[in-house]
């Protein structure tokens, strides 16, 4: 994975943790407007400053987590996603809120699990069922609370049933949330599985198109990629810029397979290849072109250029000893030059240099020809 793939991942969970948080701003609009309904049905027992503590808190814890998130700061948690340290506030402050809602409490303590759904996907097991234990320590002491204080009038007999109904429905969400945990980390696993198959098929591909792009024999690019690359290298091309195309065969290759062996004439190839590849810039091209012909082409040269290096790759080819050969035989090569100007047709300006090539071979070998100077 590549530095910038990481960062672009990163910045998409960062993303989704700051959606999260704005769906998690619905649990708290609910409870502000369970709130403005107890205190318009007269059923909260508090007065307006308690009732105003309840906005504050939640609206400036809210502010709190949202700035976090902003800056960055939850990724220096061991859970970016704050989802525990969101959900035990969450707890906390409907808890402060039941110990006002009177006889309306009952009706509020969906309130509890709407929080722990939040952490479904984030909690662990583990931390789940600690959580809703956490939410029936907190439930019971504001049961507490109402009995020492007599907040309420309600039955004691009631609200004990309730905080069982609570945590029958605590426990239930426990064992889905195992479920759903599950099922996430099979879906987890599955992914992981898919995208190593996908590198693996990306990989192939790579090598195929490597194979289908190369000439075995000498590693060089083969005939196909050369002309799709002149071609995308032509289009490219900018007024007043010429392009250096050159034919190269390697003189009495035939001879050397029939007196040598198809291996020596392999060794051959192979030699000319390395010869052009070290005598050549980064960004120029050599190609086999078919048999013992191959094709180069130069960026940005005029015709001065060109001959230049096919006269330099020509006189170090000329100069290599092969050991399949017998001592003090030398193979030469022979080549065909032209230019390519914007516009041209890669077709048109192979086949000139094929003209200066055999031009080439007519005139006595080991030589290079260019196209202007035998037709012009």
């Amino acid at each position: 994975m590549t530095g910038t793939d990481s960062t672009g991942r990163e910045a998409n969970a960062q993303a989704l943790r700051l959606q999260r948080l704005y769906l998690a701003q619905t649990n708290y609009l609910i409870a502000y407007v369970l709130i403005i309904v107890a205190w318009v049905s007269g059923e909260y027992i508090g007065d307006t400053l308690v009732l105003a503590t309840h906005f504050a808190l939640g609206i400036s814890t809210q502010i709190a987590f949202l700035s976090i998130f902003k800056s960055g700061l939850n990724k220096r948690f061991k859970d970016p996603n704050l989802a525990s340290i969101q959900i035990t506030t969450g707890t906390i402050l409907v808890s402060y809120l039941m110990l006002f809602l009177g006889d309306l409490r009952g009706s509020m303590l969906l309130l509890y699990p709407m929080g722990l759904i939040f952490g479904v996907f984030q909690l662990s097991m583990r931390s789940y069922v600690l959580h809703s234990i956490f939410v029936l320590i907190c439930y019971a002491a504001v049961l507490a609370a109402d009995f020492q204080f007599r907040l309420s009038d309600r039955d004691h007999t009631v609200q004990l049933v309730e905080w069982a109904a609570l945590a029958c429905f605590l426990g239930w969400l426990c064992v889905f949330a195992g479920y759903v945990r599950k099922l996430k980390e099979q879906l987890q696993e599955r992914h992981s599985t898919l995208r190593l198959h996908q590198e693996t098929l990306k990989g192939m591909m790579g090598q195929l198109q490597d194979l289908a792009a190369t000439d075995s024999l000498t590693g060089l690019p083969n005939r196909r990629h050369f002309i799709d690359e002149s071609r995308r290298r032509i289009q490219l091309l900018g007024p007043g810029k010429t392009l250096g195309i050159a034919l190269v065969d390697l003189d009495h290759f035939k001879h050397v397979n029939d007196t040598c062996g198809h291996a020596a004439g392999d060794e051959v190839l192979q030699g000319f290849a390395r010869v052009a590849s070290e005598n050549l810039r980064g960004g120029d091209l050599v190609a086999r072109f078919g048999g013992e012909e191959f094709i180069l082409l130069l960026n940005n040269s005029d015709m001065v250029s060109l001959h230049h290096c096919l006269d330099r790759i020509r006189n170090a080819f000329s100069r290599t000893e092969f050991p399949c050969l017998p001592e003090g035989t030398y193979c030469t090569l022979s080549a065909g030059l032209a230019l390519i100007q914007p516009g041209d047709e890669l077709e048109a300006c192979i086949s000139a240099a094929d003209q200066a090539l055999y031009q080439a071979k007519n005139a006595g070998r080991n030589r290079c020809e260019a196209f202007e100077t035998a037709y012009a």
